[in-house]
């Protein structure tokens, strides 16, 4: 009996049997444990509902099938008691903690729960396939993907999500394979249409196999993500990138990239044409903005036009164009394609009832016979392109390997400028302009020349392109005004002097502090100073030239509106601004003879002049014959070799018995060197 007793403690579950009258007559420690009941109760009788548990809440308690309850026990643990009725009318529960297996129960249902609310309510189409392609399941999302109301809609209307889903049928392949390959496709991103609808559509897939206990594939399951508007606007952001938005040429990124794939040693070879438009500026400021993106948009269709089907035009920026050529015999046609460029952009452009034209200068490299590689062509192109807008404009020139030496020549000549302007190697010569009906000096035109130690004597025409370039006119331009008012001074009264104004200097905000700074250090009176400022000075900012125009006639300076005739509308200048002088070009002097279209132009000009009360001077007079024609027409003043070519100061003052010993510092009473002989100079530029 003992070892009878002994067995029924060590069951895991609690065992109780309760008499007819309710009374716990046996049990063991277990159940006594579970029901948190005092041991001492092993070896007494005691109430049933001493324990907590009442028969009368288990429906099936009093029938011979017994039943079942679930309650929690009072430490907390979910207990399932059984209870069946015995032959002599008592009643056996067995108890037993299901806690454990209560709480994963709980957690599989929550988790099962959870899973199918994120099935349904995610953003992303979640499918399961056979491995053929028939859909199993399809959430909601995936069926809104493809233009369904309802999963079983979708599955019903699909029968397999391959094949002609994809726009590229090559895409169903490739989604196999890469299946094949490593078990699971990631982020494939591929156009697609919706089944329902057959809309194009971009979406991003990640797919997988689902396995059995073998590691057998027996299912494919997967993502499908939207990605219509991030592909867009990538595609959007690399539009942006390689093409110029006002032309719809390429842009820099793109041809640069462009450039270095063929500039390769296993390409066939390619040509490279780098292009500037020559009138760009001065037609955007003249006309404005709109004319000026109706040029660079008529020049890139030329230039597409031109180039042909193997080429790439590109803007890289401003008025900067850029054309590649590629293919067998490009390099043949090199000097042909760059003058059908020159000529197609030196066509008249219709801009509100203006025929303008853009011109264009044209540098060529051809890859691999001028350099190699993409950077050394692009260099080498442009430098034949410095070239040409060093030569006048308007016109195509090929690399050559002395354009190399040219510009090391040219950067140590800017180097030399440099230190000229700091050591004063500088000099102003100055032309006579006469009164035209006695040829008695009125004034002088003072012209900048530059006493090379090495070099010699050197012209503006071999250093102003240089100053130009390297930002240095603003600073040359001060120099001459400070130099022309102290020297300008010492000449007898009524005497006056002109200086040219570059556009760099007349933009200057410091230009009027300047000017009378020069007048109050010098004491010359403002009437006897005239800047010459030409239609470029102006074209540069109507705006800003206004106002300094404005300032300048307050401080009593005449301006003078230098190569009449030579820009777009000189004649809207007279109107808006106060000149006191009009010089004529010299283009316009040269063939006045009788009768001749130039003169026609010469005397319409003084005409209006005369009406509008400007001066005009005459530039260019080289013979009598042009002097008496000009006199007859009543011009005022000229200035030409036929009454003296520039010469220095001293020699100025000695023509008007200068004293000089006290109105001028020792170094510019000295003589400089004489001219250079030009054959030498220019052998040694």
């Amino acid at each position: 009996m003992n070892q009878i007793l002994t067995a029924f403690d060590a069951i895991g579950h609690g065992i109780m049997q309760v008499d007819r009258a309710g009374q716990v007559v046996l049990c063991n420690a277990m159940a006594l444990r579970l029901l948190d009941l005092p041991d001492h109760l092993l070896k007494h009788p005691f109430p049933l509902l001493q324990s907590g548990i009442d028969l009368g809440s288990m429906p099936l308690a009093v029938g011979a099938d017994g039943g079942s309850v679930m309650l929690t026990g009072p430490t907390g643990a979910i207990l399932e008691i059984h209870a069946r009725r015995t032959t002599h009318g008592n009643c056996v529960l067995m108890i037993e903690d299901v806690s454990a297996h209560h709480a994963r129960t709980s957690a599989l249902t929550q988790s099962e729960e959870e899973n199918r609310s994120l099935f349904e309510n995610t953003v992303y189409g979640i499918y399961r396939d056979t491995l053929e392609g028939v859909p199993v399941r399809g959430n909601p999302a995936l069926a809104a993907l493809n233009g369904y109301r309802s999963e079983a809609e979708y599955i019903a209307a699909v029968s397999q999500t391959g094949g002609n889903w994809y726009v590229d049928p090559n895409r169903s392949a490739e989604f196999g394979r890469l299946l094949q390959r490593d078990g699971r496709v990631k982020d494939l991103v591929s156009q697609v249409y919706r089944h329902r609808t057959r809309e194009k559509i971009w979406i991003t897939e990640n797919a997988w196999y689902v396995r059995d206990a073998e590691g057998r594939p027996v299912f494919i399951e997967g993502t499908i993500q939207d990605a219509t508007d991030r592909v867009e606007a990538i595609e959007a952001i690399a539009r942006q990138a390689n093409t110029d938005a006002l032309t719809g040429t390429a842009s820099r990124f793109r041809f640069l990239n462009h450039l270095a794939e063929e500039a390769r040693p296993e390409k066939s070879g390619c040509v490279l044409y780098s292009i500037d438009l020559d009138q760009f500026k001065q037609i955007n400021d003249l006309l404005g903005h709109g004319a000026g993106d109706l040029v660079l948009k008529t020049a890139a269709q030329r230039l597409i036009q031109v180039a042909g089907p193997h080429a790439l035009v590109a803007r890289l920026g401003g008025d900067e164009f850029a054309v590649l050529r590629t293919g067998p015999g490009c390099h043949m046609e090199a000097d042909t394609v760059a003058m059908k460029i020159v000529q197609a952009l030196r066509q008249p452009i219709a801009i509100e009832g203006h025929n303008v034209i853009a011109g264009s200068s044209v540098g060529v490299a051809v890859y691999p016979a001028h350099a190699n590689c993409a950077d050394e062509l692009l260099g080498n192109a442009d430098l034949a392109l410095y070239h040409v807008k060093a030569n006048g404009r308007n016109g195509f020139h090929l690399f050559g390997p002395e354009l190399k030496s040219s510009l090391q020549r040219r950067r140590a000549l800017e180097t030399d400028l440099r230190t000229a302007i700091a050591e004063d190697e500088l000099e102003l010569y100055y032309q006579p302009i006469v009164e035209a009906a006695t040829a008695r000096v009125t004034g002088y035109e003072a012209l900048m020349r530059w006493h090379h130690p090495r070099l010699g004597f050197l012209p503006p025409s071999q250093f102003i392109p240089v100053a130009e370039e390297a930002g240095l006119m603003g600073e040359l331009g001060n120099w001459a005004i400070g130099r022309a008012c102290r020297q300008a001074v010492l000449l007898p009264d009524g005497v006056t002097v002109a200086v040219n104004v570059s556009p760099n200097q007349f933009r200057s905000a410091g230009i009027v502090a300047e000017l009378r700074q020069a007048l109050a250090d010098t004491g010359l009176a403002p009437s006897r100073l005239i800047l010459e400022v030409t239609e470029s000075v102006i074209l540069s900012s109507e705006t800003i030239a206004a106002t300094v125009i404005s300032d300048l006639i307050a401080l009593g300076i005449k301006l003078a509106l230098d190569d009449f005739g030579t820009g777009y509308s000189s004649l809207s200048y007279l109107q808006r601004f106060a000149f006191s002088e009009l010089k004529i070009d010299r283009s316009f002097v040269a063939g006045i003879d009788e009768g001749s279209t130039n003169l026609a132009i010469v005397r319409a000009i003084i005409g209006l002049c005369r009406d509008l009360g400007i001066a005009v001077v005459a530039e260019g007079i080289e013979t009598t014959e042009q002097a008496n024609l000009l006199r007859a027409e009543n011009c005022k003043f000229l200035q030409g070799f036929l009454y003296g070519r520039p010469k220095p100061f001293l020699e100025v003052a000695a023509d008007h018995a200068v004293n000089l010993l006290d109105g001028l510092p020792w170094s510019e009473r000295k003589p400089r060197p004489q001219k250079a002989d030009a054959r030498a100079v220019h052998k040694a530029l």
